[in-house]
């Protein structure tokens, strides 16, 4: 049965130019989708990734991907609000991308996890930092 995982994958310098992707895609015939990719000056960095294909198979490539010495860990809920400092403004709203964040009709700023990509636009946009990303 396919299915959707996301996993944040933290990389190094010695791994940096390995591409999770391909692995992904030609040893284990998933669909990766890149949501997010950092890489700080030292070649160190994290991606969020998406991956759709049956659950067994996804897990034996989150393997195949830590041998790679990659750190792998899975994503549940992406963004944190904190009730007590978000008066919800909605500028967190105006630049979700995937609209995953929306007021609804007591005038709250509520999240859709599913649909979350974790990119952190939200994040920037709080000015009272209301929300956070948890992986």
């Amino acid at each position: 049965m396919q299915m959707e995982k996301k996993f944040k994958i933290t990389y190094n310098e010695s791994n940096v130019q390995g591409s999770v992707a391909y692995i992904l895609v030609k040893e284990f015939d998933l669909t990766p989708n890149v949501l997010k990719a950092n890489i700080s000056g030292d070649g160190s960095g994290i991606m969020i990734v998406s991956v759709i294909g049956d659950e067994t198979t996804i897990d034996k490539a989150m393997e195949r991907i830590k041998e790679c010495g990659y750190s792998v860990c899975s994503v549940m809920d992406h963004i944190h609000k904190d009730e007590e400092k978000c008066w919800s403004c909605g500028a967190c709203v105006s630049v979700c991308p995937t609209k995953s964040i929306v007021v609804d009709e007591d005038y709250r700023v509520v999240v859709n996890y599913s649909s979350c990509i974790a990119c952190g636009s939200c994040i920037d946009a709080c000015s009272v930092k209301a929300l956070r990303l948890v992986i």
